[in-house]
């Protein structure tokens, strides 16, 4: 959640980590040294697209809630019977 440096005269360095834990919903706190701290972690990595795509959907801007109304009333028109059909089990013969 969040990440602060806390620099020392004396001793190593540290920086004071937040999180929430994703199962429990428990926040916590730890302090790091420097060192051991990696400074990505909290960045976001972005390894499907390509920078041609990254720079097309920047340029689309934040996602409005008609968009998003739309994108959930086409889902609910899909017709999904074929998939459905490949993904649910045979039923089980009768004895």
């Amino acid at each position: 959640m969040q990440a602060g440096y806390y620099p020392r005269p004396f001793g190593p360095s540290v920086v004071l980590v937040r999180y929430r834990c994703s199962r429990c919903k428990k926040l916590g706190e730890r302090f790091v040294k420097q060192e051991e701290w990696e400074n990505g972690i909290f960045r976001d990595v972005r390894v499907e697209t390509t920078p041609e795509e990254n720079s097309q959907f920047e340029s689309m801007g934040p996602i409005a809630m008609t968009e998003l109304a739309r994108f959930h009333e086409e889902l609910d028109a899909l017709d999904l019977s074929d998939l459905r059909r490949e993904f649910t089990p045979p039923a089980e013969p009768e004895p």
